[in-house]
């Protein structure tokens, strides 16, 4: 029998709330499935199976969890393990039927000062930081007419202010004949039966250039004399935006320079659903050194994305446009063409070099 217990998932809690059980009592489970969801003072985490067999919880969903507490067991086998089922307790002067709320959401009520009876009437044992900015997002009036932003979008909005602070930007763009690489997508599609297309292969295409243009991938650091230092990106981690309606977000590929185009593609589609499901973790959020912003709607020709605080470029794709050219016969000929732009930190990152990146993206995209 193998025991679940809770580990240190960061160094600011003590204890996190257990707030969502993935498998069901006596399910059959595999080792590294997902079986629940516990939430700290920033973030909900996942733990994992740690053993094949069958999963008996010892914790109820609200329960409060401290570093090494059992809160499941895997045995080889349908029994029940011989322990009793931990019951959470409410709080001192906590009423025995009020909700458990988590340090995130507690804090987002303190931030807003939620009325405690809007929170009750929610209905739920657990609340999360998600229900109460859900809670939050259906407020869009100050009683004066001010509309109210969305959490997501208030978020993005105070990264756009940072970013209009803080970093002269400068931009420029190059257009693109993406035949061959829309040629390339269909093929591989084909080929590794996964849905590709050109946001992927600009991903791993940026990625490759991370050797060749250290700059465009670098920190940007200002010292307390005023002076501009970079600090070097061991790795490509491109941040690709992904916006399904719900809000902007904008999840991160870990050294993507190593990921093949199939395996960029299972993960960008993990990521928009998580867009929809508003259930992104932290870690899948930070750690970008280079951003790849997606504008598909077909009357999009240019944008000019914004450079995130801490990096020095956002590479813009807008969506593919028919065009008509002479062939090299003198005939009239139709292609379709994309436009890329490079929006960058003119303290770290010129033109020209901005431009040299461009092109050799343009042609990592048909290599």
């Amino acid at each position: 029998m193998t025991e679940l217990r809770v580990p240190k998932l960061n160094n600011n809690d003590t204890e996190y709330v257990l707030v969502e059980w993935l498998a069901e009592d006596g399910a059959a489970v595999v080792k590294g499935d997902p079986v629940v969801v516990l939430e700290t003072s920033k973030a909900a985490e996942e733990l994992m199976a740690e053993a094949d067999g069958v999963l008996r919880r010892t914790v109820e969903v609200g329960a409060t969890c401290r570093l090494g507490d059992v809160i499941a067991h895997i045995s080889g086998d349908a029994a029940p393990p011989p322990v009793a089922e931990v019951r959470p307790a409410p709080a001192a002067g906590q009423d025995a039927g009020a909700p458990v709320v988590t340090a995130p959401a507690q804090a987002l009520i303190d931030e807003h000062g939620v009325d405690p009876a809007r929170i009750r009437a929610l209905g739920k044992k657990v609340i999360r930081r998600s229900d109460v900015e859900t809670l939050l997002e259906t407020v869009t009036d100050d009683g004066a007419g001010a509309q109210r932003l969305p959490a997501v979008q208030r978020a993005v909005a105070a990264a756009v202010t940072r970013s209009h602070q803080t970093i002269p930007a400068a931009f420029t763009a190059v257009k693109v004949d993406a035949g061959p690489a829309i040629a390339r997508a269909r093929a591989l599609s084909k080929e590794t039966r996964t849905l590709i297309g050109l946001p992927e292969l600009l991903v791993s295409a940026v990625a490759s250039l991370h050797d060749s243009f250290p700059m465009c991938f670098a920190e940007p650091v200002v010292t307390d004399g005023g002076e501009v230092t970079v600090r070097p990106s061991p790795e490509p981690n491109v941040g690709v935006t992904v916006d399904v309606g719900h809000g902007l977000y904008v999840p991160v590929l870990r050294d993507a320079g190593r990921l093949p185009v199939e395996e960029i593609a299972r993960r960008l589609t993990a990521y928009r659903t998580k867009a929809s499901q508003g259930t992104f973790r932290e870690d899948d959020l930070a750690g970008g050194n280079i951003v790849v912003t997606l504008h598909t709607d077909a009357a999009v020709l240019l944008a000019v994305p914004i450079v995130f605080p801490g990096q020095t470029c956002a590479l813009s794709l807008c969506a593919p446009q028919p065009e008509f050219v002479l062939g090299p016969d003198g005939n009239v000929v139709k292609r379709t063409t994309v436009t890329l732009g490079l929006a960058f930190d003119h303290r770290v990152v010129n033109g020209r070099e901005a431009a040299a990146f461009l092109n050799a993206a343009r042609r990592a995209l048909t290599p």
